[in-house]
């Protein structure tokens, strides 16, 4: 990788079948993060002796530049009803409903030369992505109402050659570039 500026396209759903989010507004953002915990004794006292990762926190964040009920939809984790232009968004309760099961592939696609990459090494794929419904929409005359959409990542197990010369399965939460490379 070298010095990088750009946008990416946002693509989600059923993996191979994904659909374009649109444009975007302000970018963006994946956050890999480690929750951890320190190891410590008595003979050391305060200072950690060790850290042992405990978990990794991924999210995917980013404000949809176009407001539809298809995008509605997505962010609220509801069904839609009607077309494109019309029909709704029902509000239905989601207590209990589990994020894994609703969960579908969203793949981050880098812009080269002004295009969305077709090259899978300019991607970063996220297996089982499910937005989690934190919609604040803005309705003033001075700021462009925008979407926004948070997904929570998981790890799931891929099949794929993973640099080598087989099939072989590993569980991921995200991968960066083109997992069917065999050297």
């Amino acid at each position: 990788m070298s010095l990088e500026l750009g946008p990416c396209g946002v693509f989600f759903g059923t993996a191979g079948s994904e659909v374009d989010l649109g444009k975007t507004h302000g970018g963006v953002t994946v956050r890999i993060t480690d929750d951890r915990t320190d190891l410590k004794s008595d003979q050391f006292g305060t200072s950690a002796e060790d850290t042992v990762i405990t978990g990794t926190l991924v999210e995917v964040e980013m404000s949809l530049a176009e407001v539809t009920f298809d995008e509605l939809a997505i962010a609220l984790n509801q069904t839609k009803f009607g077309s494109l232009l019309t029909g709704g968004v029902p509000g239905e309760n989601n207590v209990g409903t589990s994020m894994l099961d609703n969960a579908e592939q969203l793949v981050l696609k880098k812009y080269v030369d002004g295009a969305i990459s077709a090259d899978e090494i300019n991607w970063v794929t996220f297996p089982a992505a499910c937005p989690v419904s934190d919609v604040e929409l803005t309705y003033d005359a001075e700021n462009q109402r925008v979407l926004k959409l948070v997904f929570k990542c998981f790890p799931t197990t891929v099949s794929a050659n993973w640099g080598t010369s087989s099939a072989n399965n590993k569980v991921v939460t995200y991968y960066f570039g083109d997992e069917t490379v065999t050297s």
